[in-house]
Parts: C-alpha cells; structure tokens; sequence
C-alpha cells in the first residue's frame, strides 16, 4: 500500500488494519454523545452522533432530499412487481453480517451498492435512482432500500467503523412512530427528509406503527474528514481482501491505479506484490 499511496498519505489506513487484525476495539464513552465502539477505527476522525445534514457539507444528499419522491416512486413501483423476487438479486434478505442478531430476522435490505462496487443486476430495476446517485458525486461505500416492518426494531449494537457515515432518507416512512438512537439522541424519520448519523456509537431503531412497514434509503459514505488518498487506498483494501491471494493483489492493485487520478501515481521502485501491505495477507476477521 506505500508503494501506491506512500505512507505518510495511508498511514491512519494501515494503523487501522493492523487494530482489525488483532482483534483491539477503540471505546469511547464522549459526555454529552454517547459510547463509541468501533474495530475498524481512523485516528482523529470527528466523533459526531447525528452530522448537520444542511451545513453545506452534504450538498448530494440535500439533491437526494429535493428529488426523494422520484426514488419513493420507483420503489413503489417496484414492490408491485410481483416477480422483483426472481428478477432481482437478492430482494429483501435478512442481515448477514456478525451483529445480525442486533438486526432481527424482519429487517430487510435490496442493495445497490456494496464495498464500492455497484450491484448490476438491481441498479438495472432502479435506474432513476441510481442515476440520481451518480450525478449527485455520491461518495457512497454502501446504498440500499431497507424495510422495517410495523411494531419491530434493531437491539442497540455498533457498526464497528468510525470512518465510514450513514444517511437515511425517509421515503415511506410513519412519521412520529419510527425513530433512530444514536448515543445520547433520538431522532424521528420523516418523509423526503435526510438523517446522517455516525454508527460507530451504540445505536437502535423501532417502528412502533401497528400497520405500515418504515423503508428508507440508506448510503453509507467515508467520512468527510478523511483524504481523498485515504478513501482510494480503503477502497482498495476492499479489493485486496475479497481475494488476498498474489494474484487478486495485483488485481487489485491495478484497478487502484487506474483510479488515480492523472500525476497521482507515485513512482518508486518496483516493489514485491503485498509490500507495504503489512498484515493484509492474512486476511481480516
């Protein structure tokens, strides 16, 4: 990773992937915030449990507000389709990740996009909403539609990663019965109305509707106060680590270079496939 990103531009990047890869966890209880818990964690990051979505910080997601009934729409669409099922790919699956007892067998997703990497086969059945995504320089690590039926919730747990944020936009939601902790705050979703809240502090939702089922759109982005070199050189471990072998590195290592952007290559000597990798090669837990 130093030979493409030098070390002074990735250093935050490996200090964090050596904390994954033994197994550590930063916590952080912040007065007045909340607990923090997180084992994927970037030094020096803002700790922050709800972000100001109209602070000229967000300009996208503030587009995503203002164009929320063309996504709603398409949804709607969709769900009429009674063969969405076999069309799409994976519709509506349960959490699959280590925590997905906190989640609940009822909460549900349809993913776009996962670790960068855009899902082809159902970007194709929402295509406006996907476009609007594009367009709006969505810096988008994760977007999907997540459905909460009535009168369920997500048990307080953390997402374990400070340097990636997590946007909400209510679509079909029942106002005033659904809500969001995170830390110290709670928060209701509204229709057409964005939340950003940083998952890494303990967090639940519930929907406590007795009839009508919460979606929303959710985008998971890298933190704002994280360089551009940083975002490129995270992404590129996603790459590595979907296929630590010699081979799928230096697959990976070209597809990193070819997202640089032009004169930001660096050019050192030839450097051995997982130099500067330190513990990528036995791969993240």
């Amino acid at each position: 990773m130093y030979s493409l990103y030098g070390k002074y531009n990735c250093q935050r990047i490996v200090d964090s992937l050596e904390l994954n890869l033994s197994q550590g966890e930063v916590v952080n209880y912040i007065e007045g915030k909340g607990e923090q818990r997180a084992s994927s964690f970037l030094e020096g990051l803002r700790a922050i449990p709800y972000h100001d979505v109209h602070n000229g910080q967000f300009p996208w997601l503030e587009k995503l507000e203002t164009e929320y009934l063309q996504i709603r729409n398409e949804l709607n669409e969709a769900l009429e389709n009674p063969d969405l099922s076999s069309i799409g790919n994976s519709i509506w699956v349960p959490a699959a990740r280590d925590d997905a007892i906190a989640y609940g067998p009822s909460w549900r997703t349809l993913v776009l996009q996962d670790r960068c990497q855009w899902e082809e086969t159902n970007t194709k059945l929402f295509p406006a909403t996907t476009r609007l995504l594009r367009d709006a320089a969505c810096p988008s690590v994760e977007v999907f539609f997540a459905r909460q039926p009535p009168k369920t919730g997500i048990k307080p747990h953390t997402d374990n990663t400070n340097f990636i944020l997590t946007a909400h936009v209510g679509l079909d939601v029942p106002e005033d019965l659904s809500w969001m902790q995170v830390g110290d705050f709670k928060k209701y979703w509204k229709n057409g109305e964005a939340l950003v809240a940083d998952t890494s502090f303990i967090h639940s939702t519930a929907n406590e509707s007795e009839t009508d089922d919460r979606y929303v759109l959710i985008v998971r982005f890298w933190h704002p106060d994280m360089s551009e070199v940083e975002r490129q050189a995270m992404h590129f471990l996603f790459d590595a680590l979907d296929d630590p072998t010699k081979s799928g590195i230096l697959v990976a290592e070209r597809q990193a270079k070819s997202r640089m952007p032009p004169g930001g290559r660096r050019r050192n000597k030839k450097a051995s496939v997982g130099d500067g990798l330190g513990l990528l090669s036995k791969g993240m837990r």
